[in-house]
């Protein structure tokens, strides 16, 4: 018997989550052994097969598979469509690292082999991961893959929508892409277009021109200073807002700069929680978050505006100093990465940061340490997402952290980076990218096996972070060195 069974043919692409049809619950077979870099195991009629690669596993090894309907509370990933049963496995001994095939069988019309995938479900994320180096295998109607997490797995889909423009897909970073007809294109093909649109829209984001400044109406009784080299380059103003009073400062550089909070914690930034989902400015609140938690900062990316609200009951005058700074970029081509491969990461939202940005104050100091490294278990890190409300994404913030701090870390290293940055960024800019990689892949490791390719097709995407940044900044920019910034705001 086939995995995917059931569904009626010549169903509908756009249609196809209403068309695919579930198998019964069937229980687990015997136990079978699989020998440690040896051939691989077929189970459940032979429409499922294991095999552990050397390295792999350790001593004995018993793996038994069960099939068993998608539970409702693990929905598919936006966009994509999983295909027929969830495939329980279960294994004796010592595995870190797996391959499974699973047969499609039967596909209804308008339903592409290739673009099928294997997901597998991460206990740790409380999400579907699409393994990055599936392989449909058109003679044997199978596909297979390799995985480091061996809990559940299923088959996906991109959900295809048909227009007067041709078919379509939309990812989970709500890029939407064209079916090419007549062409052979693998899922992975089509997620690889999604990070490249996805980079191109998150550079032009932090390097592009100025934004309008909206500044009413104005705080009484309150002057702001706005210096920088050259001058012009920033501007600045206060107003109260709903009995909040709230700093604007505006980049008119071409490139992202990194303001320093004040050390007291009177301000913090606003997290705009309007954000529509996929969008470049999605990124701006959970960026500006981790740089408040792990450095006391925000980023404002070229062009951009970042609004700071100024805490009551403190007194005297607020300084924000700033530089150029590659961080934000670093930050969000990373993170926007991560998006594609984990599209329903808890950690990824604007609410989220809004929930982390409210409780700072009472719990960041202790908890800070913890989430630099991912330590997500600990009494101090519990206590936090328990008031933010965030204890089912703890492994997601975590993973959000980790990464956000082996960035910073780095960067200082980066030569050019902190000093002339715009005459810098040709050489600069490769190290940076180097950086980026590094610490995605650290993440990237405990989901996806090290060294598959279609992963790494996604990480050499930002190999073109340089140019695009580099063909941002005016030539005039590029040769004249850009000085410190510093925002004053002094009540009268």
């Amino acid at each position: 018997m086939k995995l995917v069974r059931g569904i009626v043919a010549g169903v509908m692409v756009a249609a196809l989550g209403a068309g695919l049809v579930a198998c019964g619950p069937i229980g687990a077979l015997h136990s079978r052994p699989v020998e440690v870099g040896g051939e691989s195991e077929a189970s459940l009629e032979g429409s499922v097969g294991f095999s552990i690669p050397f390295g792999g596993g350790k001593g004995d090894v018993n793996v038994s598979f069960a099939r068993e309907p998608l539970p409702a509370d693990r929905p598919a990933p936006p966009g994509v469509v999983l295909v027929g049963d969830m495939i329980k496995l279960d294994i004796e001994g010592e595995v870190v690292r797996g391959r499974i095939s699973i047969d499609y069988g039967e596909l209804p019309a308008g339903v592409r082999p290739e673009l099928l995938n294997i997901y597998a479900w991460s206990t740790e994320l409380g999400d579907w991961v699409a393994l990055s180096g599936s392989v449909t295998d058109a003679v044997e109607r199978a596909v297979w893959a390799d995985t480091v997490l061996l809990d559940s797995f299923a088959l996906g889909t991109w959900q295809v929508a048909s227009g007067a423009a041709g078919d379509t897909i939309t990812t989970g970073t709500g890029m939407t892409l064209p079916i090419k007809p007549d062409t052979v294109r693998h899922y992975w093909l089509y997620t690889r277009a999604a990070a490249v649109s996805s980079l191109a829209s998150t550079l032009e984001h932090l390097t592009g021109a100025p934004e309008t400044m909206a500044c009413d109406p104005k705080a009484a009784n309150v002057t702001v200073s706005a210096v920088s080299s050259p001058a012009g380059r920033v501007d600045a103003c206060v107003l109260t807002e709903a009995g909040k009073q709230l700093v604007r400062v505006r980049n008119r550089f071409p490139f992202p700069m990194v303001l320093q909070l004040p050390k007291d914690g009177r301000v913090r930034p606003v997290v705009d929680t309007t954000a529509a989902a996929g969008a470049p400015d999605t990124f701006d609140g959970i960026r500006n978050t981790v740089l408040t938690y792990l450095n006391g900062s925000v980023a404002v990316g070229g062009g951009q505006t970042v609004t700071l609200e100024v805490q009551p009951g403190t007194g005297g005058p607020v300084q924000l100093t700033g530089r150029l700074d590659w961080s934000a970029i670093a930050l969000d081509s990373g993170l926007r990465q991560l998006e594609l491969l984990v599209p329903t990461s808890g950690a990824l939202r604007p609410a989220t940061a809004e929930a982390l940005i409210q409780a700072h104050g009472e719990f960041g100091a202790a908890a800070v340490k913890d989430l630099a490294r991912g330590e997500v278990g600990t009494p101090a890190v519990q206590a936090l997402l328990q008031k933010a409300g965030l204890s089912e994404s703890a492994h997601s913030v975590g993973d959000v952290f980790e990464y956000s701090s082996c960035v910073l870390e780095r960067l200082p290293t980066v030569a050019g980076a902190d000093r002339d940055v715009l005459g810098g960024v040709k050489t600069a800019g490769p190290t940076v990218t180097l950086v980026v990689t590094d610490c995605l892949n650290a993440i990237l490791d405990r989901y996806l096996p090290a060294g598959n390719g279609a992963s790494g097709s996604l990480l050499d995407v930002l190999k073109t972070t340089t140019a695009t940044v580099h063909e941002a900044i005016p030539k005039a920019d590029r040769k004249t060195p850009a000085g410190p910034v510093t925002v004053t705001v002094t009540a009268r």
